[in-house]
């Protein structure tokens, strides 16, 4: 079973089944990636100094779910959903409770629901980022002097095969030197040929993320790349889900990673 090593505890994880996977490992299996980028903890900080400062108000009010709610519940999504779900209820049934909640939470109540909200966009989109080489530089020729040449690693097909528009808890950004296209796409959809690549690096670094997410391209993606006989690939590799979905949450705090693939 593969593993994912955090703090010098390990959570099981699943890795994704690609071409791209199976290289990865032959280079980073069991290699401490130091974290480059730390998860964005501003969201959760605010609304949980919100919370707490005006629980008593909360209490007094019987707002239960505000005024039971932990600091760490605050980085699980269906927590957020029953908090939003317990403001907006209070203030459909009480209809002058805003003014009411606002003047003894020094405005607080107002703030409160954006910064829900502002939670909820952190847990979903942010990423924190593990890798080694420069903490600037996501295209890092010094680090890549073994990876990084115009020799792919995978093949064209592989790599269309192993991209994806839908993330994992743990993602690899592409490596190449060129735009892949749909970079090309949204920033350059008439220079492809000259300076689009597909050539199948391995990059340093992998994105973490707290839940997967399956966006999808803008419209009209597809149809550029079947007029300009192009690869429909999407914006990044796939590696890894952690099994249990609320194992993710350890990267918040974590140092470094280490993925294990025996």
């Amino acid at each position: 079973m593969p593993i994912c090593v955090i703090k010098d505890k390990e959570f099981k994880i699943e890795i994704a089944d690609t071409p791209f996977a199976k290289e990865w490992l032959k280079c980073f299996n069991n290699t401490a990636l130091p974290v480059k980028k730390h998860y964005d903890k501003k969201p959760h900080a605010k609304l949980w100094s919100t919370i707490q400062s005006n629980k008593n108000f909360f209490q007094k009010m019987q707002l239960e779910k505000l005024s039971k709610i932990t600091e760490n519940d605050l980085w699980n999504s269906s927590k957020l959903q029953e908090i939003h779900l317990e403001i907006v209820t209070w203030q459909k049934k009480y209809k002058k409770s805003t003014d009411f909640a606002n003047a003894n939470t020094n405005n607080g109540w107002d703030y409160l629901h954006d910064h829900v909200h502002a939670m909820e966009q952190c847990i979903r989109y942010t990423s924190a980022v593990f890798g080694v080489g420069d903490t600037e530089l996501s295209h890092d020729s010094k680090t890549f002097s073994k990876l990084w040449t115009w020799e792919s690693k995978i093949s064209a097909d592989d790599f269309k095969q192993s991209s994806s528009f839908d993330h994992y808890h743990i993602n690899v950004p592409f490596a190449e030197l060129g735009r892949h296209p749909y970079e090309s796409y949204l920033y350059s959809p008439k220079t492809y040929h000259a300076e689009g690549s597909i050539t199948g690096q391995i990059a340093n670094d992998v994105l973490v993320q707290l839940v997967k997410t399956y966006p999808r391209p803008d419209e009209g993606y597809e149809q550029w790349c079947e007029d300009n006989n192009v690869p429909c690939v999407g914006t990044h590799f796939p590696l890894a889900n952690f099994i249990n979905k609320s194992d993710a949450q350890q990267i918040v705090d974590a140092s470094e990673i280490k993925i294990i693939h025996d």
